[in-house]
């Protein structure tokens, strides 16, 4: 061995059994480095978290929290040590809170810079979203656990690093069981950060309430330390310390009671909504022996209206009674928000619709009647009556790990909820239409756990496909022992999965196709997981703002949509949506190239090219180029796939032939 090797060995060897100093055992913190460091790289090459945004945070935050507790934990007992049988002075414990806090920021330096070397091959749409996310999760989680570590270590004697790493781990538990109990889909949590509900909703921007959390947490351990620095004034013994106690108790008071009114008004705030509270916004409660209906008396409408979504539901609830075979043992309680955003700012999942199915509970917002996807919803609450007894899903728990089948669990609903009124085809004519446009995702992808992993629109098609061909084959009984197994076909069926996937195929090769539908299902179909779309949540974000914007504030609108165009290229979407924002600020020629160029585009799907024949009509139309717009409508009539788009196509270039009727 080289003498450079020797004392390189030397080094490590007394870094790894040097004391404890004041910022506690150096070995802790080079283990911390090494694994969050390892960690944050690995994610790097994982789709979704290899950007710096939310999901990165959140995973890094994740790990954070019981970080910052050891190394915090470290230096508290460092101190402890410093000073035996006898408590340390107050501003010896500040300082060491402090120096908890150090260490542990000094963690989440190389998962950030990880991140941001990852945007050199890796599109980041906005860094600064990005890195106020990191703030407000792994950064605010170090805030606030590191001080809970030192304290644990500067008071608890006995195994208080065990005691230390147990506080993060119960804070989740708890917020879990928040998360369980209460409708919201979302969670917050000190160590854990916010979660903030279904895959679905991709917007995400970093949340005002996100932030009012953090410096809510930072008034809770503010406090906390205040409270453990009054207990050191308070035992010392000189007299001189009299006003130093008054201080110390008066701050501790003050910081004590804001932490209660903070935890007292955590609903309002936005952090836990419960059922009472929520009972206390939609206070109009409107039912049935089977169907409870909770809404808002100043929006919900008229009581005929009222009445009829009672009717729609009570049908819908026979309707899955006679599919299922099987009713929820009690009232299903649907809540009606007056809008997305409405459900969005109470519950989470602005836009996606989701159940309860051990509460037998739903959530939907009254954009229109009858609610898209109703009888989809209630039938996660009916498959909870076969389900699993703790989450009512598909779910087995056999050891070691539990079997989750996220496909049957959305399959099953898919499968209740039949057919397509507002379209022009069956599930399975979707599902043959997307296997011969060749986007069909494997089928023991979806039925397993990794459905969320695969674009949405496929996954919901592909699993109620297939789980509506099983219901008709075998019945509904078998279908039932399915889901309660967690989707373990060799003994339900006596088959395995490729086998009943090979029946499957077959039935769906019965089913008619025609090319409108083979055009529907290639655009339908085309666009990937959020896990392979670019910059997913902060485009998402920006086209929900845009189109917000679009008659209120056009040029806004439209430098949003070029900004999307720039940072996603590739997606002919964005270029109609900024074509439609051209023309609502007047930049009327600009609008017209853009929607001529994607109509003519051959390699556009028909759906795309409809759309834009249509602008380009409205266009002509607008400008009294009567002749123009009668082609446009034409050609938009020629592309629509939708029985609806035909309709309309039809009637426009009816009466564009007619000067009356223009």
């Amino acid at each position: 061995m080289s003498a450079a090797a020797g004392r390189m060995n030397e080094a490590i060897r007394r870094l790894w059994q040097e004391p404890p100093g004041p910022w506690g055992r150096p070995r802790r913190l080079v283990i911390w480095v090494a694994v969050l460091g390892v960690y944050g790289a690995a994610l790097g090459f994982v789709p979704l978290f290899d950007v710096l945004g939310f999901d990165y945070a959140f995973a890094i935050g994740v790990l954070a929290g019981p970080a910052a507790v050891d190394l915090g934990h470290g230096v508290g007992w460092a101190l402890r040590r410093a000073t035996p049988g006898q408590l340390p002075a107050a501003g010896a414990l500040w300082l060491a809170a402090a120096r908890a806090v150090a260490v542990a920021l000094v963690t989440l330096a190389l998962p950030l810079v990880t991140s941001l070397l990852s945007a050199l091959r890796v599109r980041n749409c906005n860094l600064g979203a990005g890195l106020a996310f990191f703030a407000l999760l792994p950064v605010g989680t170090a805030l606030f656990a590191a001080p809970v570590g030192m304290l644990a270590g500067l008071f608890v004697p006995r195994r208080s690093r065990l005691w230390a790493l147990l506080i993060p781990l119960v804070s989740v538990l708890w917020a879990s069981l928040r998360l369980y109990h209460d409708p919201p889909a979302f969670a917050f949590d000190p160590f854990a950060g916010y979660f903030p509900g279904p895959i679905y909703d991709e917007a995400m921007r970093p949340p005002a309430r996100l932030l009012f959390f953090r410096l809510t947490n930072l008034v809770w351990i503010t406090a906390a330390l205040a409270t453990a620095a009054a207990l050191v004034v308070w035992r010392a013994s000189s007299s001189s310390v009299r006003a130093a106690r008054f201080a110390a108790l008066a701050l501790a008071g003050t910081l004590l009671t804001a932490s209660l009114v903070l935890y007292l008004q955590r609903g309002p705030l936005g952090f836990h909504v419960d059922e009472e509270q929520l009972n206390s916004v939609l206070r109009r409660e409107t039912g049935s022996q089977r169907v409870i209906i909770r809404s808002d008396p100043a929006v919900d409408g008229t009581a005929e209206d009222r009445a009829l979504l009672l009717q729609d539901l009570e049908f819908r609830y026979h309707q899955l009674s006679r599919t299922l075979g099987v009713v929820p043992d009690g009232p299903v309680t649907v809540y009606v928000f007056a809008s997305a955003e409405v459900k969005k700012d109470l519950v989470g999942a602005g836009s996606t619709l989701y159940a309860k199915p051990w509460k037998r509970q739903i959530f939907i917002q009254n954009d229109r009647f009858p609610a898209r996807h109703l009888r989809h919803e209630l039938a996660h609450v009916f498959a909870g009556a076969f389900g699993d007894p703790m989450f009512g899903i598909s779910l087995a728990w056999r050891f070691p790990l539990p079997r989750l089948s996220s496909g049957l669990v959305e399959g099953i609903a898919e499968a209740a909820d039949y057919g397509d009124p507002g379209g022009r085809a069956t599930v399975h004519q979707e599902a043959r239409a997307m296997i011969l446009a060749g986007l069909a995702p494997p089928l023991a992808q979806v039925v397993g756990a990794g459905f969320t992993t695969v674009s949405g629109a496929r996954a919901y098609t592909v699993a109620g496909s297939f789980t509506h061909f099983l219901l008709a084959t075998f019945g509904a009984e078998k279908l039932r022992a399915l889901y309660r197994s967690g989707g373990d076909f060799n003994a339900v069926y006596q088959r395995d999965l490729p086998d009943l996937e090979g029946q499957w195929r077959k039935f769906l090769e019965q089913q008619p196709v025609d090319e409108r539908e083979k055009a529907r299902a290639k655009e339908r179909f085309r666009r990937p997981a959020i896990f392979q779309k670019v910059c997913a949540r902060d485009i998402a974000a920006r086209i929900e703002l845009g189109r917000a914007q679009l008659y209120t504030l056009p040029d806004e609108a439209a430098a949003i949509f070029a900004s999307i165009c720039s940072d996603d290229p590739d997606e002919p979407g964005h270029r109609l949506n900024l074509a439609d924002a051209d023309l609502a600020a007047g930049r009327t020629e600009a609008a017209l190239i853009t929607a001529k160029t994607m109509a003519a585009d051959e390699q556009l799907t028909d759906p795309l090219r409809a759309r834009a024949s249509n602008l380009e009509t409205n266009i002509h139309f607008h400008a009294g180029r009567f002749g123009e717009a009668a082609a446009a409508a034409q050609r938009a009539q020629s592309f629509a796939t939708e029985e609806g788009e035909q309709r309309t196509g039809i009637a426009r270039v009816r009466a564009l032939a007619d000067a009356t009727a223009r």
